[in-house]
């Protein structure tokens, strides 16, 4: 198409390339914009509507990023097929591997590329001792008992706000558990879905939600991935009912899942009673390009998504505190049959995580963090890049680790043991598959950045780049 009219206002709080990307996306999805049409070329576009080609760049990419557009080099960015599934299911929800080997060095590298460490050096400890103290000192007799089993309404009720503005998942603090930890909300999640089902889970994956599974004798299917995470494909034989996947930034891949790969996995989960995805988000809050990847849950009409969020990567690992959303069947179920089960997370730390989100801290501090890591990140594609032979950047986009695809002639053994003798420790891929090994001709390394300092990080890589390509 040759251009089209949008009404842009640089007065309003959201930004310019928000608004263009919003406007786009509502044409595709009522088909205004169908399937194949091609997109205005930016320097047209963005003298057209007085923009800067910068601005229009960032909405296009976050197009991109979602799976409404394609871009298709030297001939300009087109409209992705849809399958024209945008409001699936007429239900409405409820008010209401394999393991990685254990370290057992003697001595612990020097520098450790871990996916899950974070940088423990930004806590926010004097605004926390603060809040904490006045916790303590308020005497609030009422903090000392056992509180609501889902966790403390006022909490329950920031969450749902924060979940709604920041990742468009629409619920109620009713439909919201607090637990300590991704795991054990799992193992709730578990009791309530029954033990007649069968659950798919992407490979490479997250391996501690594979070994839950196995640990209650629950058959496992596992779901080969592609460029764009889960092959839904793969589903069609009825074999599994229940999908656990990370759409917006498959772990540890790296791979974001297209807005039509999503509307396929939701077509499927509508297809039969009994069916559910379990979005696990775990770092969604971490996006170094365009705006965050909606939700999964915020595309689900029929409540057939369980929403699974947690403060681990934003905060600290050991405050234990995540979340789950549950839909109104299995809210149902829990208030019936579990809701005796005492809440896992001391109400002291509920009351202060309150404070700090409630009174501004949370946001301010995730800010720092985003800025944070993202010199960090930056920091090491810069190294890599400047690496003698080809390498692969793989889910650099988003997250708190990436992925290089080395093509130096070594195997995966190889690259991780020269590391280690060096002092670097780094992760091969197959230490996150479950059972098989997918096939490659290259290996694949997983680096995570955001336990090291930028120095460390500029350290780490020459270390790597002497050993793996030095002759």
């Amino acid at each position: 198409m040759d251009m089209f009219t949008v009404h842009l206002d640089p007065g309003r709080k959201q930004p310019l390339y928000d608004q263009l990307y919003m406007h786009i996306k509502r044409e595709i999805e009522s088909g205004h914009l169908s399937y194949g049409t091609r997109l205005p070329s930016k320097r047209k576009l963005a003298g057209y509507l007085r923009i800067s080609q910068n601005t229009l760049e960032t909405a296009y990419q976050q197009l991109v990023a979602e799976g409404y557009v394609e871009a298709v080099p030297k001939r300009g960015f087109f409209v992705s097929k849809t399958d024209e599934v945008l409001c699936i299911g007429t239900e409405t929800p409820s008010p209401i591997m394999r393991m990685p080997a254990a370290d057992t060095d003697a001595i612990a590298p020097r520098y450790d590329f871990s996916p899950t460490s974070i940088d423990l050096d930004v806590f926010p400890f004097a605004i926390w001792k603060k809040l904490a103290k006045e916790t303590i000192q308020s005497e609030h007799k009422s903090l000392l008992q056992l509180g609501h089993p889902q966790g403390d309404e006022r909490l329950r009720s920031t969450i749902s706000q924060y979940l709604y503005y920041s990742r468009g998942v629409s619920c109620t603090p009713e439909q919201i558990i607090v637990g300590a930890g991704t795991e054990s909300l799992f193992q709730l999640l578990l009791q309530i879905l029954g033990r007649d089902n069968s659950f798919a889970v992407e490979n490479p994956g997250y391996y501690r939600m594979y070994r839950i599974l196995r640990s209650y004798g629950i058959d496992v299917q596992l779901l080969p991935l592609d460029e764009e995470g889960v092959d839904v494909a793969q589903l069609a034989d009825g074999r599994s009912n229940i999908v656990y996947t990370t759409p917006s930034h498959q772990f540890p891949m790296g791979m974001v899942m297209p807005v039509n790969r999503r509307m396929r996995l939701l077509q499927w989960v509508n297809e039969q009673d009994g069916r559910y995805i379990i979005e696990d988000d775990y770092d969604s809050e971490f996006r170094y390009s365009g705006k965050p990847i909606p939700s999964l849950h915020g595309m689900d009409s029929s409540g057939k998504v369980i929403y699974i969020g947690t403060l681990s990567k934003p905060l600290s690992p050991s405050l234990r505190i995540s979340y789950m959303v549950l839909p109104g069947r299995l809210l149902e179920v829990y208030r019936t049959h579990y809701i005796s089960y005492a809440s896992t997370v001391s109400r002291i730390d509920q009351h202060v995580l309150y404070r700090f989100i409630q009174e501004g801290h949370f946001e301010k501090h995730l800010n720092k963090m985003r800025r944070i890591y993202k010199r960090k990140r930056d920091r090491l594609v810069a190294a890599v890049r400047r690496f003698p032979q080809p390498v692969d950047i793989i889910g650099e986009n988003a997250g708190l680790h990436l992925l290089l695809k080395v093509r130096n002639g070594l195997s995966e053994e190889a690259l991780v043991a020269r590391a280690k003798a060096a002092g670097v420790k780094v992760y091969g891929i197959s230490g996150y598959c479950f059972e098989s090994v997918p096939e490659g001709p290259d290996p694949v390394i997983l680096l995570g950045f955001a336990g090291l300092s930028e120095e460390e990080i500029d350290a780490a890589a020459r270390i790597l780049e002497e050993v793996w390509f030095s002759t």
